[in-house]
């Protein structure tokens, strides 16, 4: 269980390496992902390694080897990600972690539980073809 409004770097490089794989439409090598992303190879590949366990990318050895999408694009949403890399979400948490809200009830509870609600939407509804159309819309 994590917290949504609390994004691991882990799940952005996720999200990230995922609609570089769908944008491309072919293998890329983790050296060639962590270079566009501007991130740490090492990390981006713990990571995808996870993705590969999950279902979610295929894994190829050798030099041309490299890591592409196991499922179509219309078939991986953003919460199919979000899940592989930090579990389910859970929902009404305290951003400071308490057990017991020194307030009785959070001023902060019910803007959260909506901003939860529409993040959860939009992961859910949002899959890797759409993430590619918006970027191809975009240019």
């Amino acid at each position: 269980m994590h917290n949504l409004l609390r994004i691991s770097e882990a799940t952005s490089l996720g999200f990230h390496s995922m609609a570089l794989m769908s944008l491309r439409r072919e293998r890329l090598s983790v050296r060639e992902m962590a270079e566009l992303l501007h991130v740490s190879e090492a990390h981006l590949s713990k990571v995808l390694q996870q993705l590969f366990r999950k279902g979610l990318v295929i894994s190829h050895r050798g030099p041309r080897g490299g890591f592409e999408l196991a499922l179509p694009p219309e078939s991986i949403s953003l919460m199919d990600i979000y899940e592989a890399l930090e579990g389910s979400p859970q929902r009404g948490v305290c951003l400071l972690n308490c057990r017991e809200c020194p307030f009785g009830k959070c001023f902060l509870g019910e803007p959260i539980h909506k901003m939860e609600q529409e993040f959860v939407a939009f992961l859910r509804d949002t899959t890797l073809a759409a993430v590619r159309e918006r970027e191809r819309d975009e240019k």
